[in-house]
């Protein structure tokens, strides 16, 4: 079955169903959809490491970091230098793009 506009309404559900889970957290971190694979993996694995719970969404040109407030210390942040680091500005970065 699909909808008027030829949408199966699976494929509707599905998505109803992820925009409730992403939902769900309270904060987000949106990095470029071109962003290094070995950044994603690394931020990623800090996060694990450190027990934040978060989902990854996809949006057109973006990759999507869901959380729940007062995790961003584990999680990239974009800097004043305007690259892209894993924590906050005021504290070592575990990730530097540069190295």
């Amino acid at each position: 079955m699909t909808t008027d506009e030829g949408v199966p309404k699976l494929a509707l559900k599905e998505t109803e169903w992820l925009e409730k889970l992403r939902a769900n957290f309270d904060a987000e971190v949106h990095l470029p959809a071109e962003i290094s694979r070995e950044f994603l993996s690394a931020a990623l694995l800090w996060a694990i490491e450190n027990k934040v719970d978060c989902g990854l969404f996809h949006g057109a040109d973006t990759i999507i970091i869901a959380h729940f407030g007062g995790d961003e210390i584990y999680l990239p942040s974009r800097w004043s230098d305007k690259r892209w680091h894993i924590a906050v500005e005021d504290r070592e970065p575990f990730f530097d793009p540069a190295d």
